[in-house]
C-alpha cells in the first residue's frame, strides 16, 4: 500500500509539471552580463554538496517535490541536459551568458568534491582563465509554497592561475509562492538566474571577468 501512495504521490507530481501550458522566455534562463568581454574564459561548477558526496543523491539532483500526502520525489530535469550533473546545466547558464556578452567561452567539467586549488590547476594546464563555482549548497523543496537554499563560493582566476576575486554567496529564501505560469523545472530555472544574477553584478566578480 506504502509503495501505491508514492507511487500516485508522484503521478501527481508530473501532472503538475506539466499542469502550466507556458515556457519560461529564453531571456530569463541565464543571466546577464552587462560588460562587453573579449577574453576567451572557462566556466568551472564543481559539486560539493553533502549528499552528492557521499553518495545520497544522484549528481543531476536539484530538489524534492512533495506530492499527495505529502509523499517526496525527485524529478530528472528533461531536455538538453537530462541527466547530466546539475553542476553542468549551472556551467551552461553562465556560458550562455558570458558569451551573449561577447566571450568564447569553453565549460570545464570538474568532478565532484574537486578542490578549489585542484580546479585552478586545471584551467591553468588549460591554458585559460575563468570562472570556478564551488557549489557547497543548493536544494530546493515544495510542497504548498517553495524554498531555494545555495551557498556558493565564487573564485575568477587569471591564465597564470592567481586568483583576482574570491567571494562566497549564499541565501535561504523561503516560502516562495509556486508559479501560477511556468512548470516546476522553469520556476527554478528563473530563480537560479536571479541567484547567478547577483554574482554576475557584484562589482569585484564584474571587474575581475572583464580583465581576466
Amino acid at each position: 500500500m506504502k509503495q501505491f501512495f508514492r507511487y500516485f504521490s508522484l503521478i501527481l507530481c508530473i501532472a503538475y509539471l506539466g499542469a502550466c501550458a507556458q515556457k519560461l522566455p529564453e531571456e530569463a534562463r541565464y543571466p546577464k552580463f552587462s560588460n562587453p568581454l573579449t577574453a576567451d574564459l572557462s566556466v568551472a561548477v564543481t559539486d560539493h554538496r553533502d549528499f552528492i558526496l557521499n553518495g545520497d543523491k544522484e549528481p543531476w539532483f536539484e530538489g524534492i517535490m512533495h506530492g499527495a500526502f505529502g509523499i517526496p520525489a525527485s524529478l530528472k530535469r528533461n531536455g538538453p541536459t537530462e541527466g547530466r550533473p546539475f553542476a553542468y546545466y549551472l556551467s551552461t547558464m553562465i556560458q550562455t551568458s558570458l558569451s551573449k556578452a561577447g566571450s568564447n567561452v569553453t565549460i570545464v567539467e570538474l568532478p565532484k568534491g574537486e578542490s578549489l586549488e585542484a580546479s585552478i590547476q586545471t584551467l591553468t594546464d588549460k591554458g585559460s582563465s575563468g570562472i570556478i563555482v564551488i557549489m557547497k549548497k543548493s536544494r530546493y523543496a515544495f510542497w504548498l509554497s517553495a524554498d531555494y537554499q545555495y551557498d556558493f563560493e565564487v573564485a575568477i582566476v587569471d591564465i597564470e592561475g592567481r586568483i583576482k576575486v574570491r567571494k562566497t554567496f549564499a541565501k535561504w529564501d523561503k516560502e516562495i509562492p509556486l508559479s501560477s505560469t511556468y512548470n516546476v523545472f522553469d520556476m527554478f530555472t528563473e530563480i537560479y538566474t536571479k541567484r547567478l544574477q547577483v554574482i554576475l553584478d557584484d562589482p569585484e566578480i564584474k571587474a575581475a571577468l572583464a580583465n581576466a
